[in-house]
């Protein structure tokens, strides 16, 4: 990937990353009377898996997702995925920058995830 391409799914993760905390803070405050606004994010992701599923939930699991996407930037790995580390198509990330996974492993029961249940589709119980 070269680095204006990088650079430019950076930047837009960021932004992305910028609004998913305003966003959920916002939420966690009205919805729940939470208190978050100088919590870190990865606390502000585990107090939105502490509420019952729907948009919050969401909106964490996106943030969670996000960030991840930006640590892989910082370590030099994004891009590859987070299961066989081959490399995720250049079209993939293109259209979710956040993406973590090749399709390979996106199709691949065995390493299928359902957020819903934090089930593998193999059945096995993911911790969590």
């Amino acid at each position: 990937m070269d680095t204006t391409t990088l650079a430019q799914l950076g930047r837009e993760l960021s932004r992305e990353r910028t609004e998913l905390v305003a966003t959920l803070t916002t939420r966690l405050r009205e919805d729940w009377d939470k208190h978050c606004e100088k919590l870190t994010i990865s606390d502000l992701i585990k107090e939105s898996q502490g509420v019952p599923p729907g948009a919050i939930r969401c909106l964490g699991e996106r943030l969670e997702k996000v960030d991840a996407a930006l640590c892989a930037m910082d370590l030099e790995i994004y891009g590859l995925c987070a299961d066989c580390e081959s490399e995720i198509p250049l079209d993939d990330l293109m259209e979710d920058a956040a993406e973590q996974r090749c399709p390979q492993c996106r199709a691949s029961n065995y390493y299928h995830h359902d957020p819903a249940t934090r089930r593998t589709t193999a059945g096995a119980r993911k911790t969590v």
